[in-house]
């Protein structure tokens, strides 16, 4: 999958229509005359803005299309209503739909997929491609006309797409799985970092990464570790039910009141020898263990408790990163500086942007704080187009600008000008606030 633009309104802070674009400004036609799609779009794309400006919002909007594929036809159907985030600071964007819009190439082949979704559910959906020169409609669906092409029984809360995911007959299938299989995002929040730690030492365990991709990793990263291995440890089975019954109790809270309750087969009952078939209980716990380099051979290993923030950030991101580059596909990483040094941002980037590493043209879209990609010392040098920012105004709204759209001299110092305001996007600061914090009476 190639992303060429992603359109999202009425999500979060985005109240507004907002799009971005990750096509170069040389692509004027459906799909490029010489059926370069790598070359008609860039790799690399930077969110830049000060903190609750919407950065997040809007990588937010990216998820929560890409879940909505994956999940609203099984997971999300546990919920009474449907799973959304309109803009609330006003009641008519509370009640509006909230709409998404994904533009992207599938094995050479142009296409759009679009749906709206408001607090009944969806009230839209679409999907179009470009077999050859113009638009083709593959899948339409209206509420308001009653329009559903082709047929499909869905309940009123699935996505169409997300039904055909489950469904390998469906024609829509292969769509549907590629969308899902070809986008990994990376958060900055704690709960996320060790929910893929623990991934990482999973795929270890089953060989989807070998150890010397992970110390390979670290060695770049100049952190200090010489070894990586698995720890693993079996759960009790007392242990395992009582984690089957606890899930089964939040199951039960979240079912829709019209839900049919389904009996316990023999094998389900409680008790100390509970077989849980549930995925999200896993029988076995791993964890990582470090070796540090000087470490004396009495030292035991680092467990990721005891690493720095910059370790389990890098790991947490630069695993993804190797995966997308590998297979082609795009990340979304939020808050890529968060603990890492800009020269670590500057070589992951490169990475991208670099033809000979990345051969299957894929793609990472961030946001960050730090602007030492924009200034002269970075080695990643981005177009204005691969430059975007965010910025509020006064109804607490968000506004997306590219770089290309400010009229500046090629040679201006672009990061200079970004954390003087020049571009917006900077904090409206006040010290004298502070001050009279510090030196108020109680």
């Amino acid at each position: 999958m190639i992303l060429l633009r992603f359109t999202v309104r009425n999500h979060k802070s985005l109240r507004d229509e907002v799009t971005v674009d990750l096509t170069r400004t040389s692509l004027r036609t459906l799909q490029p005359r010489d059926g370069n799609w790598t070359a008609a779009t860039y790799r690399t794309c930077g969110i830049f803005g000060g903190n609750a400006t919407g950065k997040s919002a809007l990588l937010d909007a990216m998820v929560y299309a890409f879940s909505a594929i994956r999940d609203s036809s099984t997971s999300w159907q546990a919920s009474r209503t449907m799973q959304r985030a309109p803009f609330r600071l006003d009641p008519a964007s509370r009640e509006k739909a909230s709409t998404y819009v994904l533009e992207f190439v599938l094995d050479g082949r142009r296409h759009e997929y679009g749906f709206e979704v408001d607090a009944r559910g969806v009230a839209r959906e679409w999907l179009r491609d470009v077999p050859s020169s113009r638009w083709r409609m593959r899948l339409e669906r209206d509420r308001d006309d009653r329009v559903l092409r082709p047929s499909t029984q869905v309940t009123d809360r699935e996505l169409v797409l997300s039904r055909a995911l489950h469904f390998p007959q469906s024609p829509l299938h292969d769509v549907a799985r590629r969308l899902v299989d070809e986008f990994d995002v990376v958060l900055v929040k704690d709960s996320y970092r060790e929910a893929r730690l623990s991934m990482i030492a999973d795929m270890l365990a089953s060989g989807a990464i070998d150890v010397d991709d992970l110390q390979a990793l670290l060695r770049i990263a100049d952190i200090g570790v010489t070894a990586v291995r698995i720890e693993e440890q079996d759960l009790p089975q007392a242990f395992r039910a009582a984690l089957a019954q606890f899930h089964r109790s939040l199951r039960a809270a979240d079912s829709p009141a019209d839900a049919v309750e389904v009996e316990p087969d023999a094998e389900d009952e409680l008790d100390s020898d509970d077989q849980l078939d549930d995925p999200v209980l896993e029988q076995v716990v791993r964890r990582l263990l470090f070796t540090h380099a000087g470490a004396d051979e009495d030292c035991p290993p680092f467990s990721i408790q005891d690493e720095s923030d910059g370790t389990v950030a890098w790991l947490a991101i630069a695993v993804p990163a190797l995966e997308t580059l590998r297979r082609g596909g795009l990340l979304v990483v939020d808050e890529l500086d968060a603990s890492l040094h800009p020269h670590l941002m500057d070589l992951l980037l490169g990475a991208f942007e670099d033809q000979t590493i990345n051969e299957h043209g894929a793609q990472i879209i961030f946001s960050s704080h730090e602007s030492y990609v924009l200034s002269p010392l970075s080695t990643t040098a981005l177009d204005p187009e691969q430059v975007w920012f965010t910025d509020k105004n006064a109804d607490g709204v968000t506004e997306l600008t590219s770089l290309a759209e400010f009229h500046r001299h090629r040679d201006a110092n672009v990061a200079k000008r970004y954390l003087t305001g020049r571009y917006g996007g900077t904090p409206r600061l006040a010290p004298s606030l502070l001050s009279a914090l510090v030196t108020s009476e109680t």
